[in-house]
């Protein structure tokens, strides 16, 4: 869910960019409504559409993310609880709690008025008041405003009521209340309240003189009621913007061709989902490599190998040229492995012949060179997951599964020394280590990457994952395949 939270703040915000450096000058007022309603609506789906085709355009490794440990002085085992959770349904409540408040407030000064019906709107009249706004069919008007000025302000918020832009107010409002620790939603009720402005004021000036239309604007001081889902005539933050864009010259219609700003930005957006997945849903997360990493330019390599040894049916056909290809590939390989490895030692060729009697080898063993690629491969299209000694027993793959995290858990707990953490003067907040490990085709866990606050944490999770016993490995399709975790772990020195 936070994954999912953080992936809506990105779009949203990518959005408002958008819109704020290309669009927001603009006189198209109904364009950038909709686009701040669709942009505001699609940022919620976003997240959930994967397009294969982008997935492809990114290689990619998969991690296993293993829940957090919490360890204790008491050495407890214990999955961290999802907190956060908490201040989400109080954050509700309280932005809840707050439109009731507004909306009761909104009732009294109905009940305080005089209600004169006006075909499909009515009329509030509020007594001793200088109130100017409306919602939905609802226009308050106070007593105080004289009859000349009466004209121009009820013009002006009939054209909230029929463009219906309460219900834009009111949709935001109520993702202020599910969503109120994001500060952009914020951020687009202001925009779209200001869109809404300049729509009502661009429709009264088409049927009055322009320049006495915003000479009046600026001339009346009203009394305002604060409620962020009503249109307000009078808002001070709002009235030099809206005779600039009265006096604005009308935006070229060749200017439209800028909405297309939509289309890389949704690209991008794809092209992120596409390749990245849901924290909530499983423990995996899956982590773009880069293009220029050794892991990447392995895995080309190994791709590019196996794809000559597929495609040759017969040993007779194998040219000289292949055979240049598989060596310089196979150097490549070598050098990006940096050890003199069975690898190494087993295809250091002198020969086109030493190459072909080794694949003869090969292929009366029925296998081939994809047996020595050791990239880690996604967990949950296994077979088998890795065996922790004592889970033998385990039947199916995700009691195999639980049976690792949960022998991983008392391990970490049993071995981590918390002296040391205690003596290191770390402060009283909670610690945050991560650490990546790979348990390969032998069993054994290899290519450690601890990240911890202090070089002390990091050598000590490194050495309690070196004393992790020898596992079966995980299998794929009846082979051995290797597997890579990531490991959160949290603490607190009291």
């Amino acid at each position: 869910m936070i994954q999912y939270l953080i992936q809506v703040l990105a779009f949203q915000l990518l959005f408002l960019l958008a819109y704020d450096l290309f669009l927001k000058k603009e006189t198209f007022f109904n364009w950038n409504r909709v686009y701040l309603i669709f942009s505001s609506l699609i940022s919620f789906v976003l997240p959930f559409i994967k397009i294969e085709s982008f997935q492809n355009a990114v290689p990619q490794e998969y991690i296993v993310l293993l829940p957090e440990i919490v360890l204790t002085p008491e050495k407890t085992v214990e999955v961290i609880a999802p907190s956060w959770n908490w201040y989400v349904i109080i954050g509700i409540v309280v932005s809840s709690s707050l439109f009731i408040y507004k909306i009761t407030q909104l009732i009294q000064l109905k009940l305080k008025g005089i209600i004169v019906h006006k075909g499909d709107h009515k009329i509030i009249k509020i007594p001793n008041s200088s109130v100017a706004f409306s919602i939905f069919n609802y226009v308050f008007i106070g007593n105080n405003i004289s009859e000349e000025k009466l004209q121009n302000i009820l013009s002006h918020e009939l054209v909230h009521v029929r463009e219906k832009h309460s219900i834009d107010l009111l949709y935001f409002e109520l993702l202020r209340i599910l969503c109120w620790f994001n500060p952009l939603v914020y951020i687009y009720q202001k925009r779209i309240s200001e869109v809404h402005e300049y729509i009502a004021d661009a429709s009264v000036a088409k049927e009055n003189n322009k320049s006495d239309y915003y000479e009046k604007l600026l001339a009346e001081v009203f009394q305002t009621q604060h409620f962020s889902f009503t249109n307000q005539f009078f808002k001070h933050s709002l009235i030099k913007k809206r005779i600039i864009m009265l006096t604005k010259q009308k935006s070229r219609q060749i200017l439209k061709l800028k909405y297309l700003v939509l289309v890389p930005v949704l690209i991008l957006s794809l092209f992120y989902t596409s390749n990245a997945t849901n924290i909530a849903d499983i423990e995996y997360t899956i982590e773009s490599v880069d293009p220029g990493d050794k892991d990447a330019k392995l895995k080309s390599l190994y791709k590019r190998l196996n794809e000559l040894n597929q495609n040759l049916k017969d040993d007779e056909y194998f040219t000289r040229m292949q055979y240049d290809e598989v060596v310089k590939l196979m150097t490549e390989i070598s050098k990006l492995v940096d050890k003199d490895g069975e690898f190494a030692k087993e295809y250091k060729l002198q020969s086109y012949e030493d190459y072909l009697n080794i694949r003869k080898k090969r292929i009366a063993e029925g296998g081939n060179y994809s047996e020595l690629q050791s990239d880690p491969i996604e967990f949950k299209v296994i077979d088998k997951a890795p065996v922790f000694p004592g889970c033998e027993s385990s039947g199916t793959l995700e009691e195999l599964k639980d049976c690792f995290i949960l022998s991983i858990q008392k391990h970490v707990n049993k071995n981590f020394d918390m002296k040391m953490a205690g003596k290191l003067e770390l402060g009283e907040e909670v610690q945050k280590i991560y650490a990546k490990f790979i348990i390969d085709k032998n069993g054994a866990v290899t290519d450690m990457n601890v990240r911890a606050p202090h070089p002390d944490l990091e050598t000590e999770v490194e050495r309690i994952l070196l004393m992790l016993p020898k596992l079966a490995p995980g299998e794929k399709d009846g082979k051995p395949v290797s597997i890579k975790y990531l490991l959160p772990i949290a603490f607190k020195i009291h």
